[in-house]
């Protein structure tokens, strides 16, 4: 069972997804804001703080499948799921075998797309890098990337620390199941019943915007780079609550 960590009152619940070398403590800052109107559920990805990984390739929709095992066993049918970058590529994935669990689809600094020929050669070096050097040089080079130049130490610190928690094994495996992802925007797109909401960095060196003109999908633009959710999560939590209230009140 994945490690997992749940809080807060109010409906609908709302499962948060961190991304790559992150852990549970990425939504620490925005958690409080949240679940001060929604019961929040935080779940690590596999492989992660004594989470088992799937056996066989590396595919993501075996990480949902574990997802949905805690799913089960905290008995929630169905929620919003909020996916960080990599914890949006799991949602994505979801939409395969277990869109009927999905309520609303947040994708944070994430997409649906698959990695194009160059990100997929970025994986691989990313693997060898790991596999060479380990885990913590590899999360020194990579996460400082994932912010802007200006960013506050004590930010990337609390990224760096996250990372930590991941061993070599289950890096070299989300980085395998993230390079042969399918691409999945037709597929979330087809689910015109389910409310998706892309959170976007104006300024996010890792992740190409996605723009489709569907009327299930809203698309909202913060002044932040990838990790958005830590270093401006008051706006984080703003948006992300404002929207599923009126996604709420509209099909009411």
């Amino acid at each position: 069972m994945l490690r997992s960590d749940r809080s807060g009152s109010g409906a609908p619940t709302l499962l948060l997804l961190p991304g790559l070398l992150c852990t549970q403590r990425l939504w620490d800052r925005a958690r409080p804001l949240l679940e001060a109107f929604h019961d929040v559920l935080t779940v690590d990805l596999p492989g992660v703080g004594g989470g088992d990984l799937p056996e066989g390739a590396a595919d993501l929709e075996a990480y949902a499948d574990r997802v949905c095992e805690v799913l089960d066993a905290e008995g929630i049918e169905r929620c919003v799921w909020v996916g960080h970058s990599l914890g949006g590529y799991v949602l994505a994935a979801a939409l395969e075998r277990h869109a009927d669990r999905i309520s609303h689809a947040v994708l944070a600094y994430s997409t649906t797309e698959a990695d194009d020929a160059s990100a997929r050669a970025g994986r691989d070096r990313g693997i060898d890098a790991v596999r060479e050097h380990g885990v913590a040089a590899y999360a020194d080079r990579q996460m400082p990337r994932t912010f802007r130049e200006d960013a506050r130490e004590e930010d990337v610190e609390a990224a760096l620390r996250q990372a930590r928690d991941w061993p070599e094994d289950a890096v070299v495996r989300a980085l395998e199941a993230m390079r042969d992802r399918p691409d999945r925007t037709p597929l979330l797109l087809e689910h015109t019943e389910l409310p998706v909401l892309l959170i976007q960095g104006d300024d996010d060196p890792a992740i190409d915007a996605l723009d489709p003109e569907e009327n299930h999908v809203t698309r909202i633009v913060t002044d932040t780079a990838h990790m958005g959710v830590l270093t401006d999560p008051h706006t984080f939590a703003g948006i992300v609550h404002g929207w599923v209230a009126d996604e709420l009140e509209r099909s009411a």
